[in-house]
C-alpha cells in the first residue's frame, strides 16, 4: 500500500517533475504558502505552524519531501505569531538554516523527510565529461570558480558563479541561477558557471539542479560552460539536457 507523501511545490519545473517521479510510489498531498499556477495546494496560510500539523494530522502523513522553493521575502512578511517566534529562534535569517531548523523540527515530531538525493539517484551528476569536451583555459576558469565557491558558499551567498577568463563576473544572490545567467549575458559573452554546494549539505533539501531550462538560458546569455559538483548535484531529465547542449554547443563537466 502507498504512504501519504505531503509535498512542497512552487510554480516551477522542478516541483512538477518531483511530483510526476513520486507519485508513481506514495499518496501526494501537495502543500504551499502561496496561491500556485500550477498546482491546487493546501495553503499553510501565513505559515501557520498549527494550520500545516493539522494537515498532516488530517491525512495521515509522515513523510514529507521539500520540492518547492520558499521565497526568501517570506520572513518579512506577515507570519503567524507560531512562525515568528520559530523564526526568532532560529536568529540569523540564512535559508538553509531555517530550512534545516524545520526539517529537524518535524522529525522530532516523528514526521520523516525524505532526501532529494534518495528520490532523484539517478539524476545525481557524476565525475565525467557529459557534452564537449573543455579547453585548457575553460578548464582552468572552472577550477578557480570551484574554489572561489566553495569559500563564499560558507557564508550561504548562492550556489552559482560565473566566471570569464579567470574573472568573477557575477556570484548568485536571491534572484537564482537563471537570472543570474541573464544578467551576466548583459555584461560578456562564452562564459563559464559553476554550480555547487557545501560538502556539509543537508541532502534532504535544496540541492543544486539544472535542466533543460539552464541550458536554454546559458545559450540565449551566450555562456559556453556548465560545471556542476558531482555527487550532489541533480541533472533533470539528464539524457536530454546533454541533447541540448550538444544542439547549442554548451559544455557540461561533472567536477569532483
Amino acid at each position: 500500500m502507498k504512504k501519504n507523501l505531503a509535498i512542497l511545490v512552487s510554480d516551477d519545473f522542478f516541483s512538477e517533475y518531483s511530483f510526476s517521479k513520486l507519485s508513481e510510489g506514495y499518496n501526494l498531498f501537495p502543500f504551499s504558502f502561496y496561491e500556485l499556477k500550477r498546482f491546487n495546494t493546501f495553503i499553510v496560510k501565513d505559515a501557520s505552524i498549527p494550520l500545516f500539523f493539522d494537515f498532516l494530522k488530517k491525512n495521515n502523513i509522515e513523510l514529507i519531501f521539500f520540492a518547492g522553493k520558499v521565497k526568501a521575502n517570506l520572513v518579512f512578511e506577515n507570519l503567524h505569531p507560531t512562525a515568528k517566534n520559530f523564526i526568532f529562534q532560529i536568529g540569523k535569517l540564512k535559508p538553509e538554516e531555517i530550512m534545516k531548523k524545520i526539517a529537524d523540527f518535524l522529525e522530532s515530531f516523528g514526521v520523516k523527510i525524505l532526501p532529494q538525493t534518495e528520490v532523484f539517484k539517478n539524476e545525481i551528476a557524476e565525475e565525467k565529461v557529459y557534452a564537449l569536451p573543455l579547453t585548457d583555459e575553460e578548464m582552468e576558469d572552472v577550477k578557480y570558480g570551484f574554489a572561489v565557491l566553495n569559500d563564499i558558499l560558507k557564508y550561504g551567498i548562492g550556489q552559482s558563479l560565473i566566471v570569464k577568463r579567470g574573472m568573477i563576473a557575477g556570484v548568485e544572490g536571491i534572484e537564482g541561477t537563471d537570472e543570474l545567467i541573464k544578467r551576466i549575458g548583459l555584461y560578456c559573452k562564452e562564459f563559464v558557471l559553476v554550480k555547487g554546494c557545501r560538502e556539509e549539505k543537508d541532502i534532504r533539501f535544496d540541492l543544486p539542479t539544472i535542466g533543460i531550462e539552464t541550458v536554454k538560458n546559458m545559450k540565449n546569455a551566450g555562456g559556453r560552460v556548465i560545471a556542476v559538483k558531482e555527487g550532489k548535484t541533480i541533472i533533470l531529465e539528464k539524457e536530454k539536457v546533454i541533447e541540448e547542449c550538444l544542439k547549442n554547443k554548451i559544455k557540461l563537466i561533472g567536477i569532483k
